[in-house]
């Protein structure tokens, strides 16, 4: 499978999670990493801030997961929230989790800060999903990409693990 990341980086991999694990590919948009897990931008969807967070190993299910990578998974979140709130200045987020077949699990954090205007407060990744591509036409919104990481980079690097 082809992905073009939202740095214009092709990747052909089965599994995009062990891609953007693989220290040696998609270093733009790589944010923290520790033993147990990666964070990153999101490769496919250029919003700010839409953190995916992703085991090091290969999980596809999240009950395959150990205690230790539980515990550092909830503090990892809990920094992205953080981090984002204040970079932000906003309170509310939308979360998601994949279980993909033959695939990496991960955990997605969207801060909902307003560059896409959400019109149906009940269909908020609905409408980011269709509304987010158009974001990548425009390079004010890159380079908020762009500056949202190096911002995140250095709240991370704030952190003892």
């Amino acid at each position: 499978m082809q992905f073009t990341t939202i740095f214009g980086e092709l990747i052909d991999t089965p599994c995009a999670g062990c891609v953007v694990a693989d220290n040696s590919k998609f270093k733009q948009g790589r944010i923290f990493q520790t033993k147990l897990w990666d964070v990153s931008q999101d490769f496919e969807i250029p919003y700010p801030g839409m953190i995916v967070i992703s085991p090091m190993r290969h999980v596809s299910n999240y009950m395959d997961l150990d205690t230790q990578e539980v515990q550092e998974l909830h503090q990892l979140l809990v920094h992205a929230k953080k981090a984002l709130s204040l970079i932000f200045n906003c309170q509310k987020f939308a979360y998601l989790f994949y279980e993909k077949t033959d695939g990496h699990i991960h955990f997605v954090i969207i801060p909902l800060h307003g560059l896409v205007e959400i019109d149906d407060k009940y269909a908020v990744l609905s409408e980011l999903f269709r509304k987010a591509p158009i974001l990548l036409r425009d390079e004010k919104n890159m380079n908020n990409v762009f500056q949202t990481i190096d911002d995140l980079r250095k709240y991370f690097q704030e952190i003892c693990f």
